[in-house]
C-alpha cells in the first residue's frame, strides 16, 4: 500500500506514524500543477490532496494508474471532477465538521462585534482616545446595541455547524428558531419555515450546505423579510448572499447590521467597505489550533485507516 501526501495538511508525527504503519508513505512539497500531480500519483494507492491548491481535475484523475482513494484535508469537495473519479473507480473522502466549533464560535463573535459595534468603537478610539459621554446623545446612538439574552437566534441549516451555533446561542440565554431543508429536530430549538426564521429572528446565521442550489440563498426578497433591528451573519460560502442586495439593505438600514466571513465580488473600492454596520473577516472561521492541528489530521488519517479496513467513512461518492 502506497500513500502519497501531495500537500501539507497539518499532519504531526503521531499521525504520520499511524500512516506509516499502513504502508509506504511518500511526502511531497506542495503540489500545484496538474502535471506535478500526475507524476507524483504514479503508483500511489491512496492520496491526500489539498483540492484548493491542486484540484483533482479530470486530467489528473485520468492520469492515475493505481489510485483508489483521495482524502481531502477540508470539507468542500466541489473542486473534484466526480464524473472522472467515478470512471476511474476512485473514492473521495473529505473532513466534515473538523472546524465546526471554531466556525460556530466565529458566528457568536461576529454577532457581538456587530451588535455592540466593537470594531467601530476600536477605530474611533484609535483616532482619538476618549471616554463615552452619557450626555452626548449622538455618540451614544453611534454605539447602540441590544442585550443578547432573551433574543431570538435564527439558524438556517441545522447541520454540524448550525447545531453548534444553536447550542452556543442557547448557552447565552437566547431563544433558538431554525430551519433545515430536510426534517430535523433538536432539543430546545423550534423548527419553523425559512420565512419564519427571517421574520422573527434578531440574529440570523446562515449555515446551509454550499452548492449551486444555495447561491443567492439570501437575496433582496429574504432581506426584506427581516426586522430592521436584525443582524445577518454569514460564515458560509460568499455566493450564498447576494452582494448587491446586502449592500443596499445595510446602506439603507433596512437591517441593523451584518457579519460576513466572505463576500462575493468584494474589491478594495467596494462601497460596502465604508459602511459602519458591517464587520468583515477573511474566510477565517476555521482558523484555530484545534481545527487544524488536532481535528483535521485525525479525520484524514482515520479515513485512510477505515478505508483499508474495509469500512470507509466520510466518503462523498
Amino acid at each position: 500500500m502506497k500513500i502519497g501526501i501531495l500537500n501539507e495538511c497539518f499532519l504531526n508525527e503521531k499521525h504520520l506514524s499511524r500512516l506509516k504503519a499502513l504502508g509506504e508513505v511518500v511526502i511531497f512539497e506542495n503540489t500545484k500543477s496538474e502535471d506535478e500531480a500526475i507524476k507524483r500519483l504514479k503508483g500511489v494507492d491512496i492520496a491526500i490532496i489539498d483540492g484548493f491548491i491542486c484540484p483533482p481535475t479530470a486530467k489528473v484523475l485520468e492520469g492515475t494508474d493505481k489510485l483508489k482513494l483521495i482524502v481531502l484535508p477540508h470539507t468542500g469537495y466541489f473542486m473534484i471532477d466526480m464524473e472522472a473519479a467515478k470512471k476511474k473507480a476512485i473514492k473521495v473522502a473529505n473532513a466534515p465538521g473538523f472546524s465546526k466549533q471554531a466556525v460556530a464560535e466565529l458566528v457568536i463573535g461576529l454577532m457581538f462585534a456587530v451588535n455592540r459595534k466593537i470594531p467601530l468603537m476600536d477605530r474611533d478610539m484609535r483616532k482619538n482616545p476618549f471616554d463615552s459621554d452619557p450626555s452626548n446623545v449622538e455618540q451614544q446612538n453611534r454605539y447602540w446595541g441590544f442585550d443578547i439574552k432573551g433574543k431570538a437566534m435564527g439558524v438556517l441549516g441545522l447541520g454540524r455547524i448550525g447545531s453548534t451555533v444553536a447550542t452556543l446561542a442557547l448557552g447565552l440565554g437566547m431563544k433558538v428558531i431554525a430551519n433545515n431543508r430536510s426534517p430535523k429536530t433538536m432539543e430546545d430549538v423550534e423548527m419553523v419555515s425559512k420565512e419564519e426564521v427571517l421574520k422573527r429572528a434578531d440574529v440570523i446565521s446562515i449555515n446551509v450546505t454550499s452548492g449551486s442550489d444555495t447561491e443567492k440563498f439570501i437575496s433582496k426578497k429574504e432581506l426584506d423579510l427581516m426586522k430592521p433591528t436584525a443582524i445577518l451573519i454569514n460564515v458560509d460560502q460568499s455566493k450564498q448572499v447576494d452582494t448587491e442586495a446586502i449592500y443596499q439593505a445595510l446602506k439603507e438600514k433596512r437591517i441593523a447590521g451584518a457579519g460576513l466571513d466572505q463576500v462575493a465580488g468584494l474589491t478594495k473600492d467596494h462601497p460596502m467597505l465604508k459602511l459602519d454596520n458591517v464587520v468583515f473577516t477573511p474566510h477565517a472561521g476555521s482558523s484555530t489550533n484545534e481545527s487544524f492541528r488536532e481535528n483535521l489530521p485525525e479525520l484524514v488519517v482515520s479515513a485512510i485507516e477505515q478505508f483499508i479496513k474495509g469500512s470507509p467513512k466520510n466518503l462523498v461518492n
